[in-house]
């Protein structure tokens, strides 16, 4: 039992007395996942409840003596939760409480969450902390943030709860996920079963529900009017892109289109088409024009009819392909912005038909793009690229109750669990990742079995096959994993798209490039020396078009890294050193600009390592300085992968022991990829972790 009366101390000011109620209620409310009860932490067992919480406003109300009630509160407090504001960061008596529990020798118990302040995202947030901070050595203290661009109440609550708790915070996310995954299957499950208009009224209380209990985190991250594309309705001058067209261009363009809303409309959809050809053959200079005139075209004859649903609709659609050739262009900020704008039209849409199933599976597609924009980023938020393939994931199953017949919706529910064990790898939420792929493998199973001639669906099967397999490789599966391997490859032989022979080649490639890797790494070299040889043909194939993008130059170099593993341990080192320079230089080349793309910087992570084990030195200068810097704990280290290359780039260094909490964070994730686990059971002294063949 704990010697102390309170849990936490809440400190604020009374401009901050709605955010001290909130949060004396959520943290009281939280029930602490049953499967962590009791375990021992740093900081004591793990309760159940999180109680009481000390909020002087309440306990006060009758108190003769505030200094000395104050005093003795702190004195029967566990931890001190500061609520970091202006006003709070003004309050004598927060500067008070703050040094009063200092004085107790509990800095360390100190806890701040921020509420509000002028800064921006990635800016100095120091005015909101107290001074009484910075005296007490702790300069800009990690905190919870609620603001919408920040973590948000949820994540920021959680935080906050993993910190009283001593509790890993991806560990209470995890729990809170899977619990939210419960709730909404139970209740699609129970809304299916009745009448339509019990269905409708249903999912439209999950919507608003959604919204308001996780709309910060989630639906409403950065969705506000202030950065929307429309800054007021009316005057179409007030719509941002069109202010990038001269008054003159625009009517000229205008009256080309012609004068009904019916041409212009033809005329916007003529030139998406376009758009999307060149979009296709890669020149994305052109189909951007493309894309932005077709909006103009849209906004126009929105402009026109304010009333016009369908027409705004139209309007999301552009700036989804406006958005969506800045991400391909790596153009982040400006891809972000056209998909908020994206994602705020189709809110807008739901809010005036909620049972409009096409809508909210527009809003799915919108979050998966913001998540595939904040994964791309150099320093990426691997929690909040998680929170939006959630999610995305939910408003998919939503479509789906409002139109539970609809197998196109059911298809995309596949793809949406696929995103989401991508966000889940990303935290190395290795089950979490397991389980959302055998949800959709499960998925595309059926459609199969329904629709088993449908070319469709043979792809779609296979690269659930394949998504499911790549995670039982990062667990050490690997004999199931190769045998869902083989069937994906059976489904993508039998099938060649009209005009896409180069692209199931590709495929094909990829999956049995790791598929002989497995055979590898279990030993059968001949055989998978073999199987490399067997690729030749395929590969000299796929080159003739180039490697003028990430998937080809990836799956390429890699081919050539494994295949120099292989004829090194066949005993022909001078292949295999001339095998890794050459993959180590293409990658290095920058192939096209690619190199800034994580995958293709990884790859060459990779790169440096075979090129140190096979030439027993490390690889030139010019080729380490361009390798990731992989910090300890960042969003990169986050995923499993991204950590086991951190380690091998540690040990290349000379400097295996800069890993060793890589190393722990990897084997208490479950990790246990052969590769990983040889070099842990050399250098770290983990053998006997692995259960890996």
């Amino acid at each position: 039992m704990s010697e102390y009366r309170y849990k936490a101390f809440i400190s604020y000011s009374h401009a901050d007395e709605a955010w001290a109620r909130w949060l004396h209620r959520s943290i009281e409310a939280y029930r602490v996942p049953r499967k962590l009860v009791g375990t021992t932490t740093a900081v004591g067992e793990v309760p159940s409840r999180i109680k009481p919480i000390f909020r002087d406003r309440d306990e006060l109300s009758s108190a003769t003596d505030l200094g000395n009630t104050v005093k003795q509160a702190l004195l029967d407090s566990e931890n001190l939760i500061v609520v970091c504001s202006p006003a709070g960061a003004a309050s004598l008596w927060v500067k008070e409480e703050i040094r009063e529990f200092v004085r107790l020798g509990r800095k360390d118990r100190i806890f701040c969450i921020i509420t509000d302040g002028e800064a921006a995202a990635g800016g100095s947030v120091a005015a909101v902390f107290p001074d009484a901070i910075a005296e007490a050595g702790m300069q800009e203290p990690l905190a919870a943030d609620v603001r919408k661009w920040a973590d948000g109440k949820q994540l920021a609550k959680l935080k906050l709860i993993s910190g009283l708790l001593g509790l890993p915070l991806d560990q209470l996310r995890r729990r809170e996920l899977q619990k939210r995954r419960k709730i909404l299957a139970l209740t699609i499950a129970a809304s299916i079963a009745v009448i339509a208009i019990l269905v409708i009224a249903i999912t439209a209380r999950m919507v608003a529900e959604q919204r308001r209990d996780s709309g910060e985190l989630l639906v409403g991250y950065k969705l506000n009017e202030l950065r929307t594309m429309l800054k007021q309705a009316g005057d179409p001058e007030k719509l941002e892109r069109l202010q990038e067209w001269k008054k003159e261009e625009l009517a000229v363009l205008i009256s080309s289109a012609g004068p009904q809303t019916a041409d212009l409309t033809d005329t916007a959809r003529r030139l998406r088409d376009e758009g999307i050809e060149l979009w296709d053959s890669g020149d994305m200079i052109s189909s951007m024009e493309k894309f932005k005139t077709s909006w103009v075209l849209f906004a126009e004859a929105y402009d026109r009819d304010r009333e016009d649903q369908t027409m705004f609709f139209e309007l999301g659609q552009a700036e989804f392909w406006i958005g969506y050739v800045y991400l391909d262009r790596g153009e982040l900020e400006l891809a972000e912005a056209a998909f908020l704008s994206y994602a705020e039209i189709t809110r807008r849409l739901i809010q005036k038909q909620p049972e409009n199933a096409e809508w909210v599976l527009e809003m799915a597609y919108a979050l998966t793009n913001l998540g595939a924009v904040e994964k791309a980023r150099e320093e990426s938020n691997p929690e909040r690229n998680l929170q939006y393939m959630q999610s995305a994931l939910e408003y998919n199953q939503i479509a789906l109750v409002l139109d539970p017949e609809n197998k196109y919706y059911r298809s995309e529910l596949g793809q949406s669990h696929a995103n989401l064990a991508d966000a889940q790898r990303n935290v190395c939420d290795l089950d979490g990742a397991l389980q959302s792929r055998r949800q959709g493998l499960d998925l595309e199973s059926d459609l199969f079995q329904n629709d088993s001639e449908n070319p469709d669906r043979q792809v779609d099967l296979a690269l659930a096959l394949t998504g499911y397999a790549r995670v039982q490789v990062l667990l050490g599966r690997n004999d199931e994993a190769r045998a869902n391997l083989e069937k994906s490859l059976q489904l993508v032989e039998q099938r060649t798209l009209p005009g896409e022979p180069s692209r199931t080649t590709r495929d094909i490639v990829g999956r049995r490039n790791l598929v002989i890797w497995l055979d590898a790494m279990s030993g059968r070299i001949d055989e998978a020396w073999a199987g490399s040889e067997s690729q030749a043909d395929n590969w000299r194939s796929l080159l003739e078009s180039g490697l003028d993008n990430v998937y080809t130059l990836n799956t390429y170099t890699t081919y050539l890294l494994d295949r120099a593993w292989l004829a090194k341990e066949r005993g022909d080192t001078q292949q295999a050193a001339g095998l890794v320079e050459h993959a180590t230089a293409l990658l290095a080349s920058e192939a096209g600009g690619l190199l800034s793309n994580k995958k293709v910087g990884n790859t060459l992570t990779l790169a440096a390592y075979r090129y140190w084990q096979i030439r027993g030195k490390l690889p030139p200068d010019h080729i380490l300085s361009l390798l990731p810097d992989y910090k300890t704990n960042s969003g990169r280290t986050r995923s499993c992968l991204d950590a086991s290359l951190a380690v091998r780039k540690e040990v290349m260094l000379g400097s295996p022991a800069n890993a060793d909490d890589l190393v722990a964070y990897l084997l208490d994730s479950g990790y246990r990829e052969t590769g990983f686990m040889r070099i842990c059971e050399l250098y770290y002294e983990c053998s006997g972790e692995t259960d890996a063949n």
